[in-house]
């Protein structure tokens, strides 16, 4: 995702991130080797500077870093959590750079989020693993004249977990944006999914938790029940052979303040409503039996 223009979210939050497929190996990179430039500043022309570390020879582990083009000495370098393997690959994006294999497969994602109207930080997600996939997410920020952590957001790494975060605009028309960090905790008994947004305090120079400005999430419900029990097997009925309700979570209620509490609902997410609605439009056409409405959470 350029800084000129965002991706469009996934109408399904389990096809979390997608799948990486590089577009071409690349030679293997020197140490020092710049990835690329994001804007920092609209003032100034300062530019983040992705880079790699570390890559002299195959086997290496490389280190990527995040610092700022007009830095004094290249001072206050942020280094990200997550090594990489020697030789990177270009994604399908050209924001997006993959390394290794099954257990060792790590992806570097980058989202330029507009903090203020004249200053960018960099939202970085490093996904890895074979079976279970996690998450480490980061923002990084111009201070004291370098590049530093403002904020994370790592998953737990205790199991099936998928997150995603991404800009969003605060309020219509302003070219400030927040950003979020949508989570599932897929245990089924029942899941769990949260939707936590943030926006960067200019006063503070910090991030703090955005409450009035959310951004916009849509339940595609096809199923309401008293236990967890009955949600599972509704669901689990509903699949026949062709996996009807795949992506679908059993989720409880209460913690959602437009949904009646005390109850289990079968649903999957979705960023706008009509994404839901196409949701549900498909899980009927698999299975006529299941029919269900849209309801904004």
């Amino acid at each position: 995702m350029g800084m000129g223009s965002r991706s469009a979210l996934g109408s399904v939050f389990i096809a979390l991130l997608g799948a990486v497929i590089p577009q071409a190996v690349s030679a293997a990179p020197p140490d020092g080797l710049e990835l690329k430039r994001f804007k920092a500043s609209e003032t100034t022309g300062a530019m983040y500077i992705l880079r790699t570390t570390g890559c002299r020879k195959a086997g290496d582990t490389c280190q990527l870093e995040v610092e700022l083009s007009d830095g004094p000495g290249g001072k206050r370098k942020a280094k990200l959590p997550a090594g990489m393997a020697h030789g990177l690959l270009q994604s399908a994006s050209p924001e997006s750079w993959t390394s290794g294999k099954e257990e060792q497969n790590v992806t570097t994602s980058v989202q330029p989020v507009r903090l203020e109207a004249g200053a960018w930080g960099l939202l970085v997600t490093q996904e890895g693993g074979f079976e279970h996939v996690h998450r480490h997410h980061r923002l990084y920020v111009v201070k004291d004249g370098g590049v530093a952590e403002a904020w994370n957001g790592d998953e737990n790494f205790a199991g099936p977990e998928s997150s995603h975060v991404g800009p969003y605009p605060l309020t219509p028309g302003s070219p400030v944006e927040g950003f979020y960090r949508e989570y599932a905790f897929l245990s089924g008994e029942p899941d769990q999914w949260k939707l936590d947004a943030y926006r960067w305090d200019s006063a503070g120079r910090k991030v703090v938790k955005e409450f009035r400005n959310r951004p916009a999430r849509y339940a595609a419900i096809i199923g309401s029940f008293k236990t967890v029990q009955e949600a599972i097997a509704s669901r689990d009925s509903a699949q026949l052979v062709q996996a009807c309700t795949a992506g679908f979570l059993v989720l409880e209620s209460t913690p959602h303040k437009r949904l009646t509490p005390g109850l289990f609902i079968v649903t999957s997410i979705h960023p706008e409503k009509k994404t839901a609605e196409a949701a549900l439009k498909k899980v009927g056409a698999c299975n006529p039996k299941v029919s269900g409405y849209v309801k904004a959470l």
